[in-house]
């Protein structure tokens, strides 16, 4: 198991929390501080029965090509294949008041298909929903692919630097200008929606003789990196009558870097409580450049190179998880290779008290 390094606030076994700031070695995970149906009647007849809510979501496509499949999707989920022009239903139906949102998941071949009066809310069947396929120029082919975790913003996706696609909802986007055979591809986010950070996956490539379908578009809750003075959860005596909690005061350079400086502050009970005074000067630590983040449902983590005042390097890992900050030494290759594993070792230190608020 690693050991957690007093410069992290890991008290010694004297009567002192005095910064006494130590290299973290490498090999060491240590804490440096602690659907299917068709698209006319017809093609209705056997699908499964409606689930779900009291009201169904529907609407009519037009300029299918014969013999060409399309695939749609309400609110990035609940696929419906069609392959024939005329009315759909959606299987899943909606309570009132719920959010939907049509979008087109998989393109038919040599065509592009765009989706109209394809929002709202639900207070009654919605039968308005219109998707309308046109035939593209011979030898050409539409880029998309599907968004996720979008929560009420807007991502601005380009490809090749241009043809720029605001997308407000989950599910499938195809970009509007279609590409011959052989052209480059590369998709790229131009603007995040608030609060969120979204990351493109098999983004790059060259469309070969069919649309090209396959590109992740990931939300999530931004990364945002700690910033002003954190304070350690644990506190120990640092002379009779005082107390003490290792402090970090950490300035941020921008998205991915940020500068430290390391104290004590020191208080009155041995419970820690108030602010604290801090006591004497703090001494500079050096900076983080991150390279990496990550998230789970309830953590962000951050991965990067920590830079001495020395010159001396290390990699280390920064943890956000509610209230807290928790920051880990690291190794070449990471002890941690994904947020899960971040989450699982703080879950192990965050009793102990080595991790920092800013209470």
């Amino acid at each position: 198991m690693a050991r957690h390094a007093s410069a992290a606030g890991v008290p010694r076994t004297g009567p002192s929390v005095r910064q006494a700031f130590r290299w973290a070695p490498l090999g060491l995970a240590a804490a440096l501080l602690a659907g299917c149906g068709g698209g006319d009647d017809d093609n209705n007849q056997g699908t499964p029965p409606p689930i779900g809510g009291a009201f169904s979501i529907g609407g009519t496509v037009v300029g299918l090509g014969a013999g060409k499949t399309l695939t749609l999707q309400n609110t990035g989920k609940d696929d419906l294949t069609l392959n024939a022009n005329g009315s759909f239903v959606f299987v899943t139906r909606l309570d009132s008041g719920i959010a939907y949102a049509v979008t087109v998941k998989t393109q038919p071949a040599g065509q592009r298909c765009t989706v109209t009066d394809g929002t709202g809310t639900t207070t009654a069947n919605v039968t308005g929903v219109q998707v309308r396929c046109e035939n593209l120029a011979a030898a050409t082919y539409t880029v998309g692919g599907s968004v996720s975790g979008l929560a009420g913003g807007t991502v601005v996706l380009q490809n090749k630097g241009g043809d720029d696609l605001s997308v407000s909802s989950n599910g499938g986007f195809t970009f509007g200008t279609a590409l011959s055979g052989g052209a480059a591809y590369a998709v790229t986010v131009r603007t995040q929606p608030s609060g969120q950070s979204c990351t493109v996956r098999n983004g790059a490539g060259s469309v070969g003789s069919a649309n090209v379908g396959s590109v992740e578009v990931a939300c999530g809750t931004a990364a945002v990196l700690p910033e002003g003075d954190w304070k350690q959860e644990l506190c120990v005596a640092v002379r009779p009558g005082a107390w003490g909690r290792s402090l970090w005061r950490i300035t941020r350079q921008g998205d991915s870097r940020v500068t430290a400086q390391t104290g004590v502050a020191t208080y009155g009970d041995a419970s820690c409580t108030g602010a604290g005074t801090v006591a004497g000067p703090l001494t500079d630590v050096g900076n983080v450049a991150f390279d990496r983040t990550g998230s789970t449902a309830a953590l962000t983590a951050f991965w990067g190179l920590w830079t001495q005042p020395s010159g001396m390097t290390s990699r280390a890992v920064w943890a956000r998880k509610g209230s807290r900050l928790c920051i880990f030494g690291d190794q070449v290759p990471t002890a941690f290779p994904t947020p899960a594993s971040v989450e699982s070792y703080a879950d192990t230190v965050i009793p102990n008290r080595f991790c920092y608020t800013q209470n």
